[in-house]
């Protein structure tokens, strides 16, 4: 196979998390707003985004990225109010 693979979306909000639950709340909310600025216009996401474009790759809308995303956002939020 030709090419270049993506970032998987879900992975990168499972860094998120990660940064999240060990106290990082600065890094996980940047990495977090950086991955949902890769949605199109309706805030979709794709299977990978391209880490240097930040153009979407593979299968879409896919419903693993936006489980990850949400599972992102209820974890920043608790950790952001426990800090």
């Amino acid at each position: 196979m030709q090419g270049d693979e993506g970032a998987f979306v879900i992975c990168s909000f499972w860094l998120v998390d990660n940064l999240a639950q060990r106290g990082d709340i600065d890094a996980a909310g940047a990495l977090f707003e950086r991955i949902c600025r890769c949605a199109n216009d309706v805030g979709l996401l794709a299977e990978e985004i391209d880490p240097v474009s930040g153009a979407q790759l593979g299968n879409f809308p896919q419903a693993l990225s936006h489980v990850g995303l949400v599972e992102a956002a209820l974890n920043l939020e608790k950790a952001e109010a426990s800090a």
